[in-house]
């Protein structure tokens, strides 16, 4: 009876202890913004895309020092520190990368974990690392600078197989995933219950001719390589949405859209699977050659590359999302069936109008087109 007892009470007092482990205040608050996605990138790798939502609860700013991915059974699979966590965490709309988040406010770090093809865990949990300030006078609550969690859903499904909505040879993706830009980075609160990511896989497609993406100083939409070429169905389809009249604007000079639908200047939305939809944008006006209720094959032309809405320069901005609606939509990951992988853009050796470009030759199968990659397409 004894041993019993004292089995008991041992058992109670490691109870309690680890629940008082786990009771430990933090300064920050830190949660996924929805599950995690998947696309087979050109560089032949997975990429596991999903971000996480920080949140600072004190007077002061935190800094996070690292952020270190697990799977399930505890092995770090990847570590974000340094400068790559530094650009990786930014304010939420601004998109303004953040070392330190500021007092009682909110960051996003965004997770780009490129594994093995095939080797994504069903889920993954982290282990976050963060400093106070020397002379901070809060710090005397917290017990321990580390946040274990929080645990993360991937979701395995493959992305979706389409055709490319351009043809022809040297089309610069000079945005996309996956790493830190303009549109991997879109967070948009929707009514006041979730943030959606609208654009994490889109990409903007300018084409390049000569180290360059326009001739002499690029202020007229004439002088660029992509204006003018036609944009392709990506899969048969129905288109669901157009919107046209929108003038192109002069490059350099971001217009202020005075509506919701001038966000992506003149566009084609196509329906081609449930759930599933091609968005292009920044037409050309007078181009687009179908109407709402068009069924169109994958190939078809529907429009032509312009400058509208608010672009700084013709290019098409594409991708897929999970509902037919611009800013409410979630970016869905993609794949394309085939094309050449002929450079990558060193985006930071690149100055002004000359791209730095590192040269390569491999034909790509059922790939997404890595941020600053080079690909021809038949």
């Amino acid at each position: 009876m004894r041993i019993c007892l004292m089995m008991a009470a041992t058992l109670a007092l490691a109870s309690a202890a680890s629940a008082a482990e786990l009771d430990r205040p933090t300064a920050i608050l830190v949660s996924p913004i929805h599950e995690a996605q998947i696309v087979r990138a050109d560089d032949g790798k997975d990429h596991v895309e999903y971000e996480l939502l920080v949140v600072s609860v004190f007077s002061e700013p935190v800094t996070l020092s690292s952020v270190a991915v697990l799977d399930p059974a505890g092995n770090e699979l990847m570590r974000i520190q340094g400068d790559a966590l530094a650009a990786a965490t930014q304010t939420l709309f601004a998109k303004t990368a953040t070392p330190a988040i500021p007092a009682s406010a909110a960051a996003s770090v965004d997770v780009d974990l490129i594994l093995p093809p095939g080797t994504a865990p069903e889920r993954v949990t982290h282990r976050i690392a963060y400093t106070l300030a020397a002379d901070s006078k809060e710090a005397l609550m917290i017990r321990s600078l580390q946040v274990d969690g929080p645990e993360v859903t991937v979701n395995r499904q493959p992305a979706i197989v389409i055709k490319s909505p351009v043809a022809g040879n040297g089309w610069l993706a000079a945005a996309g995933c996956c790493k830190p830009n303009i549109h991997r980075d879109l967070r948009i609160a929707i009514d006041g219950r979730r943030i959606e990511t609208g654009e994490t896989f889109f990409i903007d497609w300018n084409r390049v001719k000569n180290d360059k993406i326009y001739d002499g100083d690029g202020k007229k939409v004439e002088q660029h390589y992509a204006f003018g070429h036609d944009v392709l169905a990506v899969a048969d389809g129905t288109i669901v949405s157009i919107h046209d009249g929108m003038p192109d604007e002069t490059p350099f000079r971001l217009m202020l859209p005075k509506a919701k639908e001038d966000y992506g200047g003149n566009h084609v939305m196509l329906d081609i699977a449930a759930n599933v939809f091609a968005l292009y944008e920044h037409l050309q006006p007078g181009s687009l050659t179908v109407k709402i209720g068009d069924a169109v094959k994958a190939g078809t032309p529907l429009g032509k590359i312009g400058n509208t809405g608010p672009s700084e320069g013709p290019h098409l901005h594409f991708g897929l999302l999970n509902k037919p609606d611009i800013l409410a939509g979630r970016s869905l990951p993609f794949v394309f069936d085939s094309f050449t992988l002929v450079g990558a853009v060193d985006l930071d050796a690149s100055k002004g109008d000359r791209l730095v470009i590192l040269p390569q030759s491999r034909q790509v199968r059922f790939a997404y087109p890595l941020y600053g990659s080079i690909q021809d397409y038949p």
